[in-house]
């Protein structure tokens, strides 16, 4: 064999080595792609699609997040890091105006044991804020997992009832005054023990313990120390009539709608008017003939003598239906009617709703349960009052004695302090006649 074909031999062997070669190293580079390609579909496993949750979103968990936990994460999401601890103070035993302190007293609370403070609503106002968000969430996530408590455990709740020491440790304490937390079912239910793990208390307070700023040092401390729990959410049932802490935090502002509304309720009184706070519960209904008399001369004084011909009156009687103002001024008797009749008579007399006050709100039939109670019209007639140029409440056995009127009263002499040249009085009380 010659050199020449040994040499062209040795190169078709080469030729056919080196497509043999590169054929191979293709097919295992395209296996190799393929596989990774299986692992990275593998990689992204969605336990569920995204839940859209009104304004919210579930987050979907991937296999990259399998080592998180769930609930850490929702919580995280909510409130910044993997725990989520809430004060929802959800029943204030009083009236606006103390119940105005004592959010904020409770407000003081929730700093101190760093939860976080749920913002209560009014009337039948729907209860729409990031807990119940959290909430939602909470649910769906547990929906996800099959309900497994190792994923996500029941809701941890401490319900406590705060009262002031009066020997009634005997009594049962009203854990769901008016099913305020019914409106939280099925997501909250404190008497589901797969929704909910409840623990409950009850705490009395001493009256000497809250009535200073010295002796709620101590109290405080104690308050604070109770309160100290592990438990997700602390519901309270609150009933004391004192703050809680030494300091007291500045009064949250009323919304402008209603402080608009009390500005053009004084416009239409014109110049000047006369304020009058008639709270006639807890009067002496017999007196009243006398209590009438009284109020109309003083009025005709004050009229004669300062030149203001209007007259507005904050009244518990009822206004806009048959029901009081008040909801635990039950018992209206013809006293009632005749002392009003007669004031009506003999002035004209002008009120929230001869004004058109709140009118925007009582063209909307969902405020119709807020506005037969004397929440936000209480607080447009402690604003009105404030304004007037002369104020003048009951004597006792007249008019019950209410921290209204002292607000007002307070409001008007800081007012005075401070130059208001508009305002001829702080407060007056009109007299029976002998």
């Amino acid at each position: 064999m010659s050199l020449s074909q040994i040499t062209r031999k040795f190169l078709l062997i080469c030729f056919f080595f080196l497509l043999w070669y590169i054929i191979n190293s293709f097919y295992f580079e395209q296996k190799g792609l393929s596989s990774d390609k299986n692992e990275e579909t593998l990689t992204e496993v969605h336990l569920a699609s995204p839940l859209t949750l009104s304004n919210t979103t579930v987050t979907t968990i991937t296999d990259d997040d399998n080592n998180k936990n769930p609930l850490k994460e929702l919580n995280k999401k909510y409130c910044g890091k993997p725990t989520c601890k809430f004060l929802f103070v959800y029943s204030l035993g009083e009236q606006e105006t103390k119940a105005n302190l004592h959010f904020r007293s409770f407000s003081q609370l929730a700093e101190k044991l760093n939860r976080i403070m749920i913002l209560t609503n009014v009337g039948s106002s729907r209860i729409e804020n990031d807990f119940i968000f959290w909430l939602k969430e909470r649910d769906q996530i547990n929906k996800i997992n099959n309900n497994d408590n190792k994923i996500i455990p029941p809701l941890s709740i401490l319900h406590s009832s705060i009262k002031l020491h009066k020997n009634t440790f005997h009594e049962e304490t009203n854990f769901d005054k008016h099913k305020c937390i019914s409106k939280f079912e099925p997501l909250m239910n404190t008497k589901d023990p797969n929704n909910s793990r409840v623990k409950y208390t009850k705490l009395f307070i001493r009256t000497t313990d809250l009535k200073t700023g010295k002796s709620r040092v101590k109290s405080s401390e104690l308050l604070t120390k109770f309160f100290t729990v592990d438990e997700e959410i602390l519901l309270v049932n609150g009933n004391v009539i004192y703050p809680l802490f030494p300091q007291t935090m500045p009064v949250i502002p009323y919304n402008d709608y209603i402080l608009n509304e009390a500005q053009k309720i004084k416009d239409k009184l014109s110049s000047s008017y006369i304020g009058i706070h008639w709270r006639l519960e807890s009067s002496t209904p017999k007196l009243l003939p006398e209590c009438v008399q009284g109020l109309i001369k003083t009025l005709n004084k004050i009229m004669e003598e300062g030149g203001i011909k209007n007259i507005y009156l904050a009244t518990d009687y009822p206004l806009s239906s048959s029901r009081s103002q008040s909801s635990t001024f039950k018992e209206i008797t013809n006293y009632h009617h005749d002392a009003i009749r007669t004031l009506n008579e003999t002035f004209k007399i002008n009120t929230w709703v001869s004004l058109g006050g709140l009118e925007q709100l009582r063209k909307n039939k969902k405020y119709n349960k807020e506005l037969s109670g004397s929440g936000i019209q209480g607080i447009l007639d402690k604003l009105v009052c404030v304004n007037s140029n002369y104020f003048i409440s009951g004597p006792k056995g007249c008019s019950r004695a209410s921290s209204f009127t002292k607000a007002i009263a307070d409001k008007r002499n800081n007012r005075i302090k401070n130059k208001d040249s508009g305002l001829l009085n702080i407060i007056d009380r009109w007299e029976i006649p002998l």
